[in-house]
């Protein structure tokens, strides 16, 4: 015995929920086809359910007077299978809303979901905030590392120049220890004697 199911609305929003399709938007019922070993006795106790599959001639599921899409949208629906484990397969429409199915299962209509304005302009204040944060901690993050590279050098300069300083001193002014005492010396060169005046002492 073949069954065909219309889950309705509202069962099929329940139905729905239990699938991850986020992004987009079902628009029709879901309409299930599945198979039990019944035959033709409703009453049979003790039913089960047995696969469907379709040969070289698929199964055709149409859409067209149940579903809540309008042409005026200009979007095209998808079709959605239903998987039994948790898995949704989207195909194409072979024909305005009709899906072609080769297996037992529930099928329906989606279409892409918009994001809605007010969430694109708080993901994009969102963007612009922490883009700013960034470049601001980037920009102060560099900011330190040049100014502790301009004290490094700064430092460096003045040191050297400390160092020039006192060996000049030290170069001009020798320092020697006289007893327990440091004292400067003037320099080891003393400046050769010369006469001024030729003087020869008389023959005594």
């Amino acid at each position: 015995m073949v069954v065909r199911q219309n889950l309705g609305y509202n069962w099929s929003s329940i139905y729905y929920a239990n699938y991850n399709l986020s992004g987009y938007q079902l628009v029709s019922p879901i309409l299930g086809l599945l198979a039990y070993n019944a035959g033709t006795d409703v009453n049979f106790s003790n039913p089960f359910e047995l696969g469907i599959e379709a040969g070289e001639q698929p199964i055709s599921i149409d859409f067209k007077d149940i579903t809540r899409m309008s042409n005026e949208l200009g979007m095209r629906p998808l079709c959605a299978s239903f998987e039994g484990d948790g898995k949704v397969i989207l195909a194409r429409e072979t024909k305005p809303y009709i899906c072609s199915a080769k297996r037992h299962g529930h099928f329906g209509l989606v279409i892409n979901k918009p994001i809605p304005v007010q969430l694109r302009k708080r993901v994009s204040q969102w963007k612009v905030a922490v883009g700013s944060s960034v470049g601001s901690a980037l920009g102060a993050f560099l900011l330190g590392l040049l100014l502790v590279a301009m004290l490094v050098k700064v430092k460096k300069h003045s040191r050297m120049v400390e160092m020039e300083r006192r060996a000049y001193e030290e170069e001009a002014l020798q320092v020697s220890m006289v007893g327990h005492v440091r004292a400067p010396t003037a320099s080891g060169t003393r400046t050769t004697p010369t006469i001024e005046h030729e003087y020869i002492p008389p023959p005594h």
